[in-house]
Parts: C-alpha cells; sequence; structure tokens
C-alpha cells in the first residue's frame, strides 16, 4: 500500500550552476549568500495498536535506485536503535527494510543520507533522492487478519552554511508533515 513520496537531500538551497559562476551582476552575486547546505532525511512513526506485534515491510521506490551505501536507516522501537542498510530487491529499482512492531507499541524509522560513515556527501553538498513509499504485513508475519497502524509521514532537515571548526555553521532546522496516499494517518493492511 503506498504511502507517501520521500525525498533525501544534501543539497545547497541555490543550484550549484548558479552558485559556481562569477561575473555575475551584483543584485545576482548578493544571493550566493542565501545559500546554505541542506541534509534531509525521511522520518516515518508507525504506531501499532493491535493487541499483537506486526512485521512490517518498508518498501522505497527511485529512479534512479536508492543508493544502498549513500542511505542509512535508523528503527527506534525501544530505544536501542542501531545504523542499518535497506536491502535492495535484485533487478529493480526497489530497497527495502522488514521489522517488527510490538503491540501497542510505536515505532519511528529514519532513512537519511549516510553522512556518517561517508563524510564526502557533505563535502560534495550533491546527493538527491526522490521517490515513493510503500508498507506491507511482511510475508513472514504470522498474521492472517487485516492490521491497522497509525502512519505519520515528513520530512526533517537542517541547514547549515559551513561546517569549518573555525566558522559560523549558522544552523537551522526544519521539519514538515508530507501527505499520506491515503488522506488519513489509518492504514488498514492485509
Amino acid at each position: 500500500m503506498l504511502v507517501s513520496t520521500f525525498e533525501l537531500l544534501v543539497k545547497p538551497q541555490l543550484p550549484k550552476s548558479l552558485l559556481d559562476q562569477s561575473g555575475l551582476p551584483p543584485e545576482i552575486e548578493r544571493l550566493k549568500k542565501l545559500s546554505r547546505v541542506v541534509i534531509q532525511g525521511y522520518f516515518l512513526t508507525i504506531a501499532n495498536p493491535n493487541p499483537h506485534s506486526v512485521k512490517i515491510s518498508l518498501v522505497f521506490t527511485s529512479v534512479p535506485p536508492v543508493d544502498i551505501d549513500g542511505t542509512v536507516i535508523f528503527v527506534d522501537v525501544d530505544g536501542n536503535e542501531k545504523p542499518q542498510k535497506l536491502k535492495r530487491e535484485p533487478a529493480t529499482n526497489k530497497a527495502g527494510y522488514t521489522f517488527d512492531i510490538p503491540a501497542d507499541e510505536t515505532a519511528l524509522f529514519l532513512l537519511q543520507p549516510d553522512f556518517i560513515s561517508n563524510p564526502k556527501i557533505i563535502d560534495d553538498a550533491n546527493f538527491e533522492i526522490r521517490g515513493y513509499v510503500e508498507i506491507y504485513v511482511s510475508r513472514l508475519s504470522k498474521i492472517k487478519k487485516s492490521v491497522s497502524l497509525l502512519l505519520t509521514p515528513e520530512h526533517r532537515g537542517t541547514f547549515f552554511d559551513s561546517l569549518d571548526e573555525n566558522s559560523n555553521t549558522k544552523l537551522d532546522q526544519i521539519a514538515y508533515s508530507l501527505p499520506t496516499a491515503t488522506g488519513s494517518s489509518l492504514f488498514k493492511l492485509t
């Protein structure tokens, strides 16, 4: 079942083609000062109001396919989140991840550019992936009937000017909810 769109970024706010130009008119040249780099990730809060555990699969589709090495996921159900990787579905532009959500628990799923193990992503500031997200009850699940889940997708981003030790980073953040494919946060999966 379709959930929402997603967009992962490590990019300047203004196009690099504009930022790299020299000799621009002064009114355009000063606009370069507005541009900071944004790191944006996809967050999905999933509540399981059922009296039993649910094993779900999230599938991310994009063209080109999601860069498995350039991304990292965190799933926080019990506070013991560790970095993980999506798994590529062979011969497709899809990548996914399967995990359990215990009864009456809420999980927070995060997919973001992996600037932790690959800081060059920040230096290059040219990382961009867009696509859509689907959710399913996993084939590995023992549930034979439908389940209801509450889903809240959002993008969260951090803006910065420079990460150099002696400069002002000019940090700022943004978070915004994404519309769901159903128009509701209640999803019934079979």
